[in-house]
C-alpha cells in the first residue's frame, strides 16, 4: 500500500525511537485491516470507532487505547495530511498505579537469582546508576569516567546526553567483567567497544530483549507481590536516592527526565520514615 511506504519514509525521518517506530508500524496496520476502507477516505469517525472497540468491545487496558491513538493521530496528521482534533479523540483517563520498588536487601537477592554474572553486573549496574535498560546495553568504554565517577549516556530516550552516577561498588565490578571477558575471549577491549558485547549480535552489545527476558524468568520466580521489569530498578534506584537525602531535582537531572513531572512520583513512594519525616502527632503536642 501506497501509505505504508509514506508511513516508514515519514518514520525514518522521525527521529523517533525505533521501538516506537515498530510500535506505530504494527498498531496502524492493525487499524488498516480491521477498517477495511481506503486510506484517503478514513475519517476521525473510523479512528473514534476502532478506538472505542478496543477499550469497550476487546477490554483493552487505557495505557494501550492511548498507544494506539498516538499510532492513529501519527498517521492522521503526517502520513495522511490531514486535520486532528484532540476534542473529538481525547486521551483516555483512568487509574494510573504507582510503580514498583523493591527494598536495597530485595534489589540484591533478585540481582542475585540471574542465572551468570553477565547479567547481575548488567542489573547492578541499571540499579546503581539508575540506567534504563536501553542505556546499559550501549555504554561504552570510553563512557565510564573513574575519575570523575560517572557515566556518560550519549543518548537517552528524550534524545538528550546526560551523565549518570557511577558507584565505586559497581565500578569494582565493571572491572572485575573486563577482567574475566579478556580471560575467557581472549578479548580486549578498546576505548569505543561496549562494555557488555555480543558477537551473536549485529548492533554489537547485548540486547534490550536478552535482559528483559531474563529479568521476566527471574521475576516468575522470585516470591514477592511486586511486579518487577527491567524499570523497576531504575524505580528502586531514584526512591533510594531520594529516601537517602538527595532533592527531587538533582534525581531528576541524574535520570535525565525532561520535565519535573516525570520525578514528582517518587515523592508519593518514597517512606516518610525513611526520609526522616514524621507526623505532626508524633511531636510534642500542647496538653
Amino acid at each position: 500500500m501506497e501509505q505504508l511506504i509514506k508511513l516508514q519514509k515519514c518514520l525514518e525521518m522521525s527521529g523517533l525511537k525505533a521501538e516506537t517506530c515498530e510500535s506505530y508500524t504494527y498498531k496502524i496496520k492493525a487499524f488498516l485491516k480491521s477498517i477495511n476502507k481506503d486510506a484517503e477516505e478514513i475519517t476521525l469517525d473510523d479512528i473514534q470507532e476502532f478506538l472505542r472497540e478496543l477499550r469497550y468491545k476487546r477490554e483493552y487496558c487505557i495505557g494501550t487505547v492511548n498507544g494506539y491513538r498516538n499510532a492513529l493521530k501519527y498517521f492522521y496528521e503526517v502520513v495522511l495530511e490531514k486535520q486532528w482534533s484532540d476534542k473529538k479523540i481525547p486521551r483516555l483517563r483512568g487509574y494510573a498505579p504507582l510503580p514498583s520498588v523493591l527494598s536495597k536487601e530485595e534489589v540484591v537477592e533478585f540481582i542475585e537469582l540471574m542465572p551468570n554474572d553477565l547479567y547481575k553486573v548488567i542489573l547492578y549496574t541499571m540499579y546503581s546508576s539508575g540506567l534504563r535498560v536501553g542505556e546499559v546495553v550501549e555504554i561504552k568504554v570510553k563512557d565510564i569516567d573513574s575519575k570523575r565517577m560517572q557515566i556518560y549516556i550519549p543518548k537517552s530516550k528524550n534524545g538528550s546526553a546526560r551523565y549518570a552516577i557511577l558507584s565505586r561498588r559497581c565500578l569494582n565490578m565493571l572491572r572485575h567483567h573486563v577482567l574475566q571477558y579478556k580471560k575467557k575471549y581472549g578479548y580486549k577491549f578498546l576505548p569505543d567497544d561496549y562494555l557488555f558485547p555480543s558477537n551473536r549480535n549485529e548492533s554489537g552489545h547485548i540486547t534490550k530483549k536478552t535482559i528483559k527476558n531474563n529479568i521476566t524468568k527471574v521475576a516468575d520466580k522470585y516470591c514477592t507481590n511486586k511486579k518487577i521489569t527491567s524499570h523497576t530498578l531504575r524505580h528502586s534506584f531514584a526512591t533510594h536516592m531520594l529516601e537517602a537525602g538527595a532533592s527531587i531535582f538533582e534525581i531528576k537531572e541524574l535520570l535525565g527526565h525532561r520535565a519535573i513531572q516525570s520525578t514528582n512520583v517518587y515523592l508519593h513512594i518514597a517512606s516518610p520514615g525513611l526520609m526522616n519525616i514524621k507526623s505532626p502527632f508524633d511531636g510534642d503536642m500542647i496538653s
